[in-house]
């Protein structure tokens, strides 16, 4: 659908509250706001389940790269749409999620996410503390969407937070980021990825059609090869409709 008619974007802007989040429904949509500018996430009330938004089907890309992971760290809950994936998909995976917005927080029953239980916890936490703090345990996965009435936060891009998410991440694991179409995001992150995790273990994609950019960091050790990357590049890139923006020579 389009979310930026002219009627909508006048009917966001009456509820917009000095960017504190909101919802909005447009008939089975139900959509999550700090303001009428972006939609920070989408959902089919009868299907909430689904993910609607193109660079979250994406982001499930990390399937490829680990079909069971035993644990997942989501930084950014949102309107918890790779979370209800997740939590479906993936029974035997425990969950954390990481949100310092208490007011996103009290809007996960709209849309439908699971309660707390023994797999799922979604913490009120500033992940840059959180993930600092964290010694002995690891995890498999890290989805990075940590997005504010602002836009990107710009403590989640910095060498520092990488270097924290690539000691907690277990050998094997994969940092999968959502930078939007900021270019700033994009130039930070991917300068920060490059130096921490090396030469081929960083890809830039872009969503075909559309204008999402993603950032994939790669904990693998120089046993995997560039053949073995580009079979699993090129696997996700038909998949989810990606194009390879960097590095060129696994395209």
């Amino acid at each position: 659908m389009d979310f930026f008619t002219p009627e909508r974007i006048a009917q966001l802007k009456a509820l917009s509250r000095d960017g504190k989040p909101f919802v909005f429904d447009d008939g089975d949509i139900r959509t999550l706001h700090f303001d009428e500018r972006i939609v920070q996430s989408a959902m089919r009330l009868s299907a909430p389940d689904e993910l609607l938004v193109h660079y979250t089907q994406a982001m499930t890309g990390f399937l490829l790269l680990n079909p069971a992971p035993e644990h997942i760290l989501l930084i950014g809950l949102g309107g918890g749409s790779l979370v209800k994936y997740c939590y479906k998909h993936l029974p035997a995976t425990r969950l954390t999620v990481l949100e310092i917005d208490a007011d996103v927080i009290a809007l996960r029953q709209q849309f439908m996410i699971p309660a707390d239980d023994a797999r799922l916890q979604v913490l009120h936490a500033d992940a840059q503390t959180y993930l600092h703090e964290m010694a002995a345990e690891t995890v498999d996965v890290i989805l990075l969407d940590g997005f504010d009435a602002n836009g990107a936060v710009e403590e989640l891009n910095s060498y520092a937070f990488f270097e924290d998410c690539r000691r907690v991440l277990r050998d094997g694991g994969v940092l999968l980021m959502n930078m939007a179409d900021d270019g700033d995001t994009a130039t930070a992150a991917l300068t920060q990825g490059q130096a921490l995790f090396g030469l081929g273990r960083l890809w830039w994609l872009k969503t075909v059609g559309e204008n999402s950019h993603l950032a994939v960091m790669l904990k693998v050790t120089d046993s995997v090869t560039d053949t073995d990357l580009r079979a699993t590049l090129t696997k996700m890139c038909r998949q989810f409709s990606l194009e390879l923006i960097y590095p060129r020579h696994l395209a």
